[in-house]
């Protein structure tokens, strides 16, 4: 039996999903509203590990732009 993945994100990081989700859905529904075709926006969800990718990368990006924009640390050949 498989198992329902799990986020382990914040909710807010959650409703951003969502909404990412929904912005780019291209399941195939029928005129009964059941779906005919999972689009690769829904199927990547549905596993662990891709979950998990996601709020890692999240939190990473958040960290590299701050590195790359802390102009704190400019080096001493640019100073002057």
């Amino acid at each position: 039996m498989k198992t329902q993945p799990a986020w382990h994100g914040t909710p807010q990081e959650a409703n951003d999903l969502a909404d990412s989700l929904a912005h780019n859905c291209a399941c195939e529904f029928g005129q009964m509203g059941d779906r005919l075709a999972t689009c690769d926006a829904h199927a990547m969800i549905e596993d662990q590990r891709t979950l998990d990718g996601l709020v890692f990368a999240r939190y990473m990006a958040e960290r590299l732009i701050a590195q790359e924009f802390d102009l704190t640390e400019v080096s001493d050949e640019f100073a002057d």
